[in-house]
């Protein structure tokens, strides 16, 4: 799986598109990073994730799980806004900045080292190709890609699907993080580099933080039975809304699933440049919902995230307008669902095509 690769020296979709891109910011005389309108949304958003967890300890015993619910949409907030674009290194022109809003992930339950090997080096570069994106990799609980072996319960995963996103940050922190952390691999693929002494205590000090701050805390307040239900809810919130989002962007039925040539003197390599690769891969939704790129942190622009993962999300609205004739040039269009709604059902569809025998 490490030697999966793009064919060398096809370049010229990506070229085009970043002159197209690089023209654009240098006639708005701007950064591709942060700007003081994304600044002021994060600090929102970081004093919605504080005051929800304080009332979390604030309100009647009896009431308390309406802020577990309300920080498990906070938290999520925090992880499509700063996390995501402080990881990507988009956040702020410093690189210390964007450090801490990417270590944002350790504090709401996972790991800033863990997530730029699963992600950004993974996800963001061999996208729904089995066995390297771990996104499409549900252990054959689901069946996401025409590649992956199909079980006869496969038939109803389009039913029993939204049941199970909400455990899917619970999955994620407390199995898919140590699994990845003692294999030293996302997938198929091992890490593009080994972890640190800084690394390594960074991961299990953060561990023990969460467990500390999350159960602890409010346990040895409210003891463990209120503790559990608050904590499970949250991570309902969290987990529903983190499955559906990633989900909408590239298991739907617009998107493909291509995988790699095997045998000859192309073994291993992957039929199209990379930009077309995540053309075909890729599918945006809901781009004129303006509550919806806000709330999502533009991840509903997933195309643009995904040809330009350097760009701040701040800028994808405006980036969509120009890169839709650009790519309709290519002859590679922007795919995208006009709703939310409407990719819900492609994502629907695409499950329940899979699931059939």
């Amino acid at each position: 799986m490490n030697s999966i690769h793009f064919p060398s020296g096809q370049r010229a979709v990506y070229q085009g598109l970043s002159k197209t891109v690089n023209q654009y910011f240098k006639d708005q005389s701007s950064a591709k990073t942060g700007n003081p309108a994304l600044y002021r949304k994060a600090l929102t958003i970081a004093t919605l994730f504080i005051s929800s967890f304080a009332l979390i300890f604030i309100l009647p015993q009896d009431y308390n799980w309406l802020a577990w619910i309300g920080h498990g949409l906070a938290t999520a907030l925090v992880g499509f806004n700063i996390m995501h674009d402080g990881a990507h290194e988009s956040f702020s022109k410093s690189r210390k900045i964007n450090r801490v809003a990417a270590l944002t992930f350790n504090l709401i339950g996972s790991n800033r080292f863990y997530w730029a090997q699963k992600h950004n080096r993974n996800h963001h570069t061999f996208t729904n190709v089995d066995e390297l994106d771990e996104d499409i990799d549900a252990f054959g609980l689901f069946r996401m890609s025409p590649r992956q072996k199909r079980f006869p319960f496969h038939r109803w995963q389009h039913i029993y699907a939204w049941f199970l996103y909400p455990l899917t940050s619970l999955f994620w922190f407390f199995a898919l993080d140590y699994k990845a952390y003692f294999t030293q691999k996302i997938a198929s693929r091992e890490f593009s580099h080994k972890m640190s002494l800084a690394d390594h205590i960074e991961f299990w000090f953060s561990k023990g933080l969460y467990i500390s701050l999350y159960l602890l805390l409010p346990a040895s307040v409210f003891g463990w039975e209120n503790t559990l239900t608050g904590f499970f809810m949250m991570h309902a919130i969290l987990g529903f809304l983190f499955a559906v989002v990633f989900q909408l962007a590239h298991v739907v039925d617009q998107a493909e699933f291509p995988a790699p040539q095997q045998g000859g003197d192309h073994d291993g390599e992957m039929a199209d440049e990379w930009a077309v690769h995540q053309l075909r891969t890729t599918v945006d939704f809901a781009t004129d919902n303006r509550f919806v790129t806000w709330a999502l942190g533009g991840l509903n622009f997933q195309v643009e995230h995904h040809l330009f993962p350097r760009v701040s999300h701040i800028h994808y609205p405006k980036l969509h307008k120009i890169l839709q004739p650009a790519c309709a040039d290519t002859a590679y269009p922007i795919r995208s669902y006009a709703t939310v709604s409407s990719a819900l059902k492609g994502h629907y569809q695409h499950l329940k095509n899979l699931g059939q025998a």
